[in-house]
């Protein structure tokens, strides 16, 4: 999901092109009129498992060892060892629930699954919802197969959520994820919704019709008494890779520009989170975890390196800014640029090699890695596999970029040649961080 697929951000952006994507989304919209809305919002990584992986336990993915995103039969997973927000709360009393795509390991591996990651509760697809959003066939409800279902993804998901909200107990406090499968491929969406729209109608409908999920919720949480003492994120794990829906930021979905990384980001808490606020501060998955334990007064794990910031005094509108240790930093080797660090209005883009002037935005001709044969289908060494960890080992950033995205948040103009310094400076830090975090990180093919 793109940044201009949510109507409110769109509507807030000037110069749409024709072909602007025309989904319309009121009951997300609605979070941002009754809550914030953060412009400067980056996700865990360009692609699903890192993301989601740097969400859940505050840590920057690298660090975490999930360097790209998971696919089947791969030892690469959400370690047990990890400290997931489930985890963290339940030391509260927490009642804990996650609800859709997991993607954090590999299906049939034996490796950590919901449950066993701090989730009182799951009903989940490991990856994407199969054959399409439409009567999907492989979610499992607390890692037991359910076989097949009738309706949408995201209606099923919700349907079990608030089925799990009804039956929860209603003196202790609840935290659930409610991560939809829609807008991810292979697409499915009801024809009233459909019909809509002129191109796209598929993308733009399961858009709309994971809103109306959204919907049920925000009208369940109100008609239950829950709404003024719950606190309410929307966001989306990395870019769209369909045209415009990140305008007007570069890139999309895969790449570490500001179209594949930065996303949608509303938080709603009727009473506390200023309705209306426009944030511009540039916040983090990473930063989540230690903001959710702010405030809900929970203790953040101090036996492992939390690389995101305590942001609730932006959240509360008590502040516009917080000073944070870590910068914000991307790494993954699949495409360049390879990494980016941001701090402050700065942002480095590292490259393993120059970026080719006009050339196209294509994830398969722009892949570092590609098929071994030509007898195989271009997206053969999509996923993470042996010989790519080999590959992080030995690879090289030997080109920089530089932009100011106060300024320039399309990255139109690499104004690296008239700021030497800090490209040296934010360069060092760049390569300082990867070096570090691929140590934490590991190798999954040498571990016992």
């Amino acid at each position: 999901l793109g940044i201009n697929d949510i109507s409110c951000y769109r509507a807030a952006t000037s110069g749409q092109p024709e072909l602007a994507p025309t989904c319309q989304t009121p009951n997300i919209d609605r979070l941002a009129s009754q809550g914030m809305r953060f412009t400067d919002f980056y996700a865990g990584a360009a692609v699903c498992s890192p993301s989601r992986a740097a969400l859940i336990t505050g840590r920057n993915t690298t660090r975490a060892g999930i360097y790209n995103w998971i696919p089947p039969g791969q030892p690469m997973h959400l370690r047990a060892s990890e400290v997931t927000i489930a985890e963290m709360l339940k030391k509260q009393g927490y009642q804990t629930g996650h609800f859709g795509k997991w993607h954090l390991t590999s299906q049939g591996m034996g490796q950590p699954l919901p449950n066993q990651q701090g989730f009182d509760y799951s009903f989940f697809t490991c990856n994407n919802a199969n054959p399409s959003h439409l009567n999907p066939v492989n979610f499992f409800r607390n890692g037991e197969a359910v076989g097949e279902l009738q309706g949408y993804a995201c209606q099923l998901v919700a349907d079990e959520a608030l089925q799990w909200l009804q039956q929860r107990d209603p003196e202790r406090p609840f935290y659930l994820n409610l991560w939809f499968n829609e807008p991810h491929v292979k697409l499915a969406a009801p024809e009233e919704l459909t019909a809509q729209h002129s191109h796209k109608p598929e993308y733009y409908g399961a858009i709309e019709n994971m809103d109306l999920a959204v919907g049920r919720v925000q009208k369940f949480l109100k008609e239950n008494g829950l709404a003024e003492n719950t606190i309410i994120i929307f966001t989306s794990d990395n870019g769209s890779q369909e045209a415009y829906s990140n305008f007007p930021l570069r890139g999309q979905k895969a790449f570490n520009f500001e179209g594949g990384v930065r996303e949608p980001f509303l938080v709603q808490w009727p009473g506390q989170v200023p309705a209306g606020k426009i944030s511009r501060f540039p916040g983090s998955f990473t930063d989540v975890l230690p903001t959710l334990a702010s405030l809900t007064g929970t203790a953040v794990p101090d036996d492992r390196q939390i690389d995101g910031a305590d942001i609730s005094p932006v959240f509360l509108g008590m502040a516009e800014s917080v000073e944070r240790e870590t910068p914000i930093f991307f790494y993954r080797y699949f495409h360049d640029p390879v990494c980016m660090l941001r701090k402050g209005d700065w942002c480095l883009l590292g490259f393993e090699e120059p970026w080719p002037e006009g050339a196209e935005l294509d994830t398969r001709k722009m892949a570092n890695l590609k098929p071994v044969s030509p007898d195989l289908p271009p997206w053969s060494e999509w996923g993470f596999k042996q010989n790519h960890m080999e590959y992080i080992k030995n690879q090289q950033i030997t080109a920089f970029e530089l932009y100011n995205l106060a300024e320039d948040p399309g990255q139109r103009r690499n104004i690296a040649a008239g700021h030497p310094d800090m490209v040296e400076k934010m360069k060092a830090e760049m390569l300082r961080l990867r070096q570090q975090m691929l140590a934490e990180g590991g190798d999954w093919y040498t571990e016992e």
